[in-house]
């Protein structure tokens, strides 16, 4: 996958977060040069990427407090076409939803998908770079989402890397 970025000075987190797919996967992250489809990494508000190719210059934002390995690793995550782990359509058996807590708005990423909407490959992973935190978009300090196995769940901020599970996601849909 080619890359291009705007955001100056933060070449060591983006190796790291790369180097965690390369070791790990055959997905590569490299730099664009003059090709149609490519992933833009550029500071704008909030972290945020569309999931999959979407063609030509896909936008992927890091802006402030987005700058850390594992929201990056995350963000790249939707690049390369994963949901949430919170959005898989077998959540329900996982996590409580409290979409009450839920800031206006921002209820799409908690929003289960259908059957037909994802492929699961491996089992729900609590630890997966791709979930949220527990009180992640909340707009009361309270929780927006639990464990019913009782374990804390981590922003993807506090992670620094992909768990088994997800490499072993990434390495299924590209056929590793």
């Amino acid at each position: 996958m080619y890359i291009s970025f705007q955001t100056e000075g933060y070449g060591n987190m983006f190796n790291a977060a790369f180097q965690n797919y390369h070791q790990y996967t055959c997905v590569r992250f490299v730099p664009r040069t003059n090709e149609w489809d490519y992933v833009y990494i550029f500071a704008g508000q909030g972290c945020y990427s569309h999931v999959g190719k979407t063609g030509g210059q896909q936008p992927l934002s890091l802006g402030q407090g987005c700058l850390y390995v594992g929201t990056t690793i995350h963000e790249l995550g939707h690049a390369i076409g994963f949901y949430h782990e919170q959005n898989r359509s077998d959540r329900d058996n996982y996590l409580h939803i409290y979409l009450n807590n839920v800031v206006r708005g921002m209820e799409s990423n908690f929003a289960r998908l259908g059957p037909n909407q994802n492929i699961l490959y491996t089992a729900f992973d609590y630890g997966s770079i791709m979930i949220y935190g527990n009180t992640a978009f909340s707009h009361n300090g309270y929780w927006t989402m639990e464990a019913k196995n009782g374990q804390r769940l981590y922003e993807p901020f506090e992670k620094n890397s992909m768990t088994w599970s997800d490499i072993e996601r990434v390495n299924k849909m590209y056929g590793c």
